[in-house]
């Protein structure tokens, strides 16, 4: 089965993702923080935007690990509901 979409588009849509944001960042800095060495701006672009890219991965990660916790709870407490639920009846019929 072939995909309309290959592996590399995925990694250019991403790459270009991430050159968009690193231009944003750069042009920021270089209109704000380092107006007097723009050159300085190419740097901290680049921190900045790794910074960015690895805290979205955390962001992600513990939103699905959340998740996960929520979704265990859920799975155990209907777990012991159902087994109340047959005792429960078992025991009135």
């Amino acid at each position: 089965m072939d995909l309309p979409i290959n592996i590399d588009d995925i990694i250019n849509f991403f790459y270009l993702f991430y050159r968009a944001i690193r231009r944003l960042i750069q042009y920021l800095f270089e209109a704000t923080i380092v107006k007097a060495d723009p050159s300085l701006a190419a740097k901290y672009a680049d921190a900045t935007t790794i910074l960015i890219t690895i805290t979205a991965l955390l962001l992600v990660l513990e939103i699905f690990s959340a998740a996960k916790k929520i979704l265990r709870i859920l799975v155990v407490i209907g777990w012991v509901l159902l087994i109340l639920s047959i005792l429960v009846g078992t025991l009135i019929h």
